[in-house]
């Protein structure tokens, strides 16, 4: 096992005062010139030895801090704690880490044309710095989009485009679930990317779409599908991603029917509460909005 710092920094005061010592040994039995200066070098050059290990371990230490310290701050920036006020939509977001890692699981709410109301939630394959970062650009692509079109096929494909024209296709996909809302409509859209269905609220039944779409980043032109539903009364939306539906509960998967009935028994669902019923084996993030 590697020593830490603290324990190296006292072994190499031990070399040199050991050094200095072996100096004043063999300089004071007379012994020859060039065993003196054989043993002293020898000394010299482990203590030597043990500087540049320490300061490869301060290094590598250092980089570690600031690699986490990136990784805190892409989390941060996927899954924010505060949302936008949007017109007609009570909303409300959390993220449930199965680790202390930074995944590629994300969210956005963003401000479309004619007050309408963008919704995304989206999943990168993996974790770590690389799917981080990976999300962090699909996201950006979707706020940067987000002001010119309510149509959510449109705002995938132009995700899907950025994405390829920065990195080509890859198996390294990213799922996403992205909807739109228009007030004065009362119309909901959308699409989805591989991702699974939002449910509605509080029944927790499945938006599907006529097709669920290619991941981003698969392929360099896919098609998408939407679906729409006008919102008269009282309803809700529930985006997230698998790891609710993964999570476990007595061995079991909660599945679809937990979520379910979870959400029939709740006034106001909450991602702790989801998390709180087993272990998670996946990073679960959660976006709902109530339509006022």
């Amino acid at each position: 096992m590697s020593q830490e710092p603290d324990d190296r920094d006292a072994e190499l005061r031990r070399l040199h005062s050991e050094a200095d010592a072996r100096e004043v040994d063999i300089r004071g039995m007379g012994a020859h010139g060039d065993l003196q200066d054989t043993l002293i070098e020898r000394l010299r050059r482990e203590a030597q030895v043990r500087d540049d290990e320490l300061a490869a371990l301060r290094g590598r230490l250092e980089r570690a801090e600031s690699e986490l310290e990136d990784l805190r701050a892409i989390r941060d920036a996927l899954t924010p704690s505060q949302l936008p006020q949007r017109p007609g939509l009570e909303l409300a977001a959390a993220f449930v880490p199965a680790a202390d890692q930074v995944s590629g699981d994300f969210y956005l709410v963003a401000e479309g044309p004619e007050d309408s109301t963008l919704l995304v939630i989206g999943d990168v394959v993996g974790h770590g710095l690389h799917a981080g970062r990976r999300a962090a650009f699909v996201r950006t692509a979707f706020a940067a989009t987000a002001p010119f079109s309510d149509d959510p096929c449109r705002l995938l494909s132009w995700a899907n485009t950025a994405l390829v024209e920065r990195a080509g296709t890859s198996s390294d996909f990213v799922t996403a679930a992205c909807m739109t809302y228009h007030p004065q409509r009362q119309l909901l859209r959308w699409a989805y990317a591989g991702h699974p269905p939002a449910l509605r609220m509080p029944d927790g039944g499945e938006l599907v779409a006529p097709s669920q779409g290619i991941p981003l980043g698969v392929h360099s032109e896919p098609a998408y599908v939407d679906g729409t539903l006008r919102a008269e009364g009282p309803t809700g939306v529930l985006l997230y991603t698998d790891g609710l539906t993964e999570a476990r509960h007595d061995g079991a998967f909660f599945g679809l029917q937990g979520v379910a009935d979870v959400l029939g028994a709740l006034d106001r669902p909450s991602a702790q509460e989801f998390a709180g019923r087993g272990g998670l084996t996946d990073d679960l993030c959660m976006l709902a909005a109530s339509i006022a």
